[in-house]
């Protein structure tokens, strides 16, 4: 069988397509004639969308080993034909075949399915975000039947035994457009020598497999390899891919064998970036996505409810809408402002972290925290909600540092039930007698709604790109986002070091209390490391003098994209492979580790690709001898307000590989460093290489042009008496 992109057969069908009442299989293979990949596939029995299984392996297709299709279909009465669909990547979907049938009596009469129109109008302006050219009927189709379409969901069958533990069920938390997964699976003869996942079937991802597993019942405990048979992984979902998404886990025998050991249909929902994935606020996209999804309800035959029930629901999505949709594109960022020295008496300032960790935010406030206390008469009165071993530096400078548990804080059901758990804390004298209550992170939000309790001015500083919703999604905490958003509009001042920070927050400002203010860097204290030998520290870390170094620093995170940066190291690798022998060798440096799930992925995938040139190290109390000892710095970030460790590696004089994402344009363009967008490890490893090229060329234009731009605008010593002038002035406003 073929379409006019497609080559297809369906090889599995009941005999004749005489079809049960019952469920039942069909089977086949699909190819496109230009080698797009398939994304998915779809059946219409009558009124109803099924959603199969593509991507199988087919042993007997050697040049599409992975073409196979299928699907569990459940005919609803009086049905006389099956249509059969694909997507592709660009996501939309393309009819292929009609193939008459004849159902045996006795099947089930389907009833009209009961759509949540709130959740699904939003959805349909999410795919006219990112589809706007294609019509709004097909849009609304589409956006109904994923709604309703009955999936194929597979767990291992014997002789393969295991679970899929995470993602728990059809909705899954989505970071920088990759899902966790987590489970265990064993054969019950053969060793499992690969596991790999796919959402799009180009963009496989390799599994931590052989984890140990100390749970395992009796009743398993006989299976091959069974004390070791738990995986862990991430897996990309493309943006545009069509949703449910379907992730499948293929395991990989000792024999050879590839076998279908699970497929999920899952939400993927982003909990990170800016924005919620919706269009600009326009009443007439949202006219146009009520008109189109009635439209295509009452073609499909299927329910929204009675009338007054529909109204309520529209209601509902478009103060949704109107909560969530992201600002204008190209709109106006406000400029960086100078805070102009004010003449102030002593004050008492209360400042709050949301922990003492050795990290950006608690380390910007033990910096913020000693230039206050440095001022004449100036007391500073410190307060963490989390300890951590930035504690120890904050008593050495001479701090008292108060922790507070939060607790019942954060697990009020609701605005009410916040206010009654935020007063009854205990307070001690300090809070009473503060000038000022400063705020650090958007963690601390509560500490605004205190300082406005206490009718003190506040500061609330704010280091976080991404939008409240999507910050505080992985917390679990969704009936406290009133209370978080209000604290920007509550604060005396809420401060922003970027300005593509303010984006996401943007709707939230209130009295124009909004103001962008950078962060700032030791200057003087980089200047001095620089007089250090890097031989000498390359010496005492037990790195190659001859190699070339290029170093990421910072934390090792799924935010700051390592994993990505070890697929560009990967395809780098065999560009510099090819050189002259005479090229010296590189080595990679990725600082800032500590024990997580994403280490362990990343390590596991640096070990699958023997990349041995890649040196992983772990938190260190002073990153600067890396910065000296490197050639070039690179960070591979998917979101950023003001890194500190950019401007840190500017100011070191090293070439810099950046992402160009919320604020690092703001520190950087495109004649100091070379930026790329992010998850791009192809784009990683070409501007790598040209880096690279400069640096054994000699070229330092772009390095030495981002040292002094960032010498210029960011040394502490011109920045912290803003900071400074800035607290002064709002001590003395009256509390809001």
């Amino acid at each position: 069988m073929s379409a006019p992109a497609w080559r297809f057969a369906i090889d599995i069908h009941p005999p004749g397509w005489q079809c049960p009442a019952g469920p039942f299989w069909i089977a086949g293979w699909i190819v496109a004639r230009d080698g797009r990949p398939v994304i998915d596939v779809r059946a219409w029995l009558g009124r109803q969308p099924f959603l199969g299984l593509c991507g199988l392996p087919r042993a007997d297709l050697k040049e599409t080993p992975r073409a196979g299709f299928s699907f569990l279909l459940r005919p609803p009465a009086g049905v006389t034909e099956l249509r059969l669909e694909v997507c592709d990547r660009s996501g939309c979907w393309q009819e292929i075949h009609r193939q008459p049938l004849i159902i045996a009596p006795g099947a089930l009469t389907a009833e009209p399915p009961v759509t949540d129109v709130a959740t699904t109008l939003l959805r349909l302006l999410a795919a006219h975000r990112i589809r706007p050219d294609h019509p709004w009927a097909g849009l609304a189709t589409d956006t109904l039947a994923a709604e309703h379409a009955l999936p194929v969901n597979c767990s291992p069958n014997p002789p393969f035994y295991g679970l899929l533990e995470r993602p728990p069920s059809a909705s899954a938390q989505m970071r920088y457009d990759r899902i966790v997964f987590t489970g265990w699976l064993a054969h019950r003869e053969c060793s499992i020598t690969r596991l790999s996942a796919y959402i799009d079937p180009e963009k496989p991802a390799l599994l931590v497999h052989g984890l140990p597993h100390t749970d395992i019942t009796p009743e398993f405990a006989t299976l091959k390899d069974a004390t070791r048979s738990r995986f862990a992984g991430y897996c990309e979902v493309p943006a545009g891919t069509p949703q449910p998404a379907c992730l499948r886990i293929f395991a990989e025998l000792g024999d050879g064998r590839v076998e279908l050991a699970f497929s999920l249909r899952l939400r993927a929902v982003s909990t990170t970036g800016a924005d919620s994935g919706l269009p600009v606020l326009s009443r007439y996209k949202f006219w146009r996505a009520k008109w189109a999804l009635l439209t295509a309800a009452r073609r499909l035959g299927w329910s929204l409810g009675a009338p007054t029930s529909f109204r309520s629901a529209k209601r509902q999505a478009w103060t949704e809408y109107v909560a969530t949709a992201p600002a204008e594109p190209g709109r106006s960022l406000p400029p960086a402002q100078t805070m102009a020295p004010v003449a102030s008496r002593p004050l008492k300032v209360t400042l709050v972290t949301h922990n003492l960790n050795r990290e950006g935010a608690p380390l910007i406030a033990l910096e913020y925290a000693r230039y206050l206390a440095a001022q004449p008469g100036w007391r500073v009165h410190v307060v963490s909600q989390l300890d951590g071993p930035l504690r120890e530096d904050f008593l050495a400078a001479g701090f008292i540092v108060e922790l507070m548990n939060l607790q019942p804080v954060f697990a009020a059901a609701g605005p009410g039930q916040f206010s009654s758990a935020l007063f009854a804390l205990p307070l001690s004298a300090e809070w009473r007698e503060s000038d000022l209550i400063v705020a650090n992170t958007m963690v601390t939000f509560w500490a605004v709604h205190l300082a406005h309790r206490l009718r003190k001015p506040s500061l609330f500083y704010v280091h976080e790109s991404a939008s409240v919703r999507n910050f505080f999604a992985p917390y679990f905490i969704p009936a406290l986002i009133p209370c978080i958003e209000t604290a920007f509009g509550l604060a005396t001042r809420t401060v922003f070091s970027a300005a593509a920070a303010t984006v996401a927050h943007a709707r939230l400002e209130r009295r124009g209390n909004f103001l962008v203010l950078p962060g700032w860097i030791d200057v003087a204290r980089i200047t001095a490391t620089l007089a250090v030998s890097p031989a000498e520290l390359r010496r005492t870390h037990g790195l190659p003098a001859e190699a070339v170094i290029i170093a990421n620093i910072g934390s090792v995170s799924d935010r700051k994209g390592q994993l990505v940066l070890a697929e560009a190291i990967d395809r780098l690798r065999q560009d510099h492979s090819d050189r002259d022998g005479a090229t010296p060798p590189l080595v990679f440096l990725m600082v800032g580790a500590t024990p997580s799930f994403y280490l362990d992925v990343l390590n596991s995938y640096l070990a699958s690709r023997q990349l041995t040139q890649v040196k992983v190290i772990g938190l260190t109390p002073d990153a600067y001898p890396y910065f000296r000892l490197a050639d070039i710095f690179v960070c591979a970030s998917f979101e950023e307000a003001l890194p500190r460790v950019v401007m840190e590696a500017a100011a070191f004089g090293l070439p810099i590989v950046s992402t160009a994402v919320n604020g690092i344009p703001e520190i950087l363009g495109a004649e100091d460093a070379w930026l790329l967008p992010p998850g791009d490890s192809a784009a990683l490893a070409a501007a790598l290489a040209a880096a690279l090229n400069a640096h054994l060329q000699g070229d330092r234009t772009r390095a030495e042009r981002a040292q002094r731009r960032v010498q210029a605008r960011f040394a502490a010593e011109t920045l912290l008496p803003q900071h400074l002038a800035l607290a002064a002035a709002v001590a003395v406003e009256p509390a809001n």
